[in-house]
């Protein structure tokens, strides 16, 4: 691809968006960990979990998610923080 693809590239990570990706996988994993918790559903579990790392792997390598999306996600990772907690 000779380093033109968006994967090709090193990009520097800032530290906010280093954390951002270990919350995002975190979250994933409780949810992948839980039994009839915040989502009763495993199969829907599992989904949200597999967004919630892909996410994480997009940040985590310097990519940024659509200004939408990460606002969704961010939105649902808080949410799902608080019927984690409860």
């Amino acid at each position: 691809m000779g380093g033109s693809s968006r994967y090709d590239r090193e990009v520097q990570v800032d530290a906010e968006h280093v954390a951002e990706a270990q919350d995002f996988r975190a979250l994933a994993a409780a949810l992948r960990e839980q039994h009839d918790g915040a989502i009763p559903d495993r199969r829907l579990a599992w989904q949200v979990a597999g967004v919630l790392s892909a996410a994480a792997g997009e940040l985590a390598n310097g990519r940024p998610l659509p200004l939408e999306v990460r606002r969704s996600v961010r939105g649902m990772a808080g949410a799902l923080r608080e019927a984690l907690e409860e």
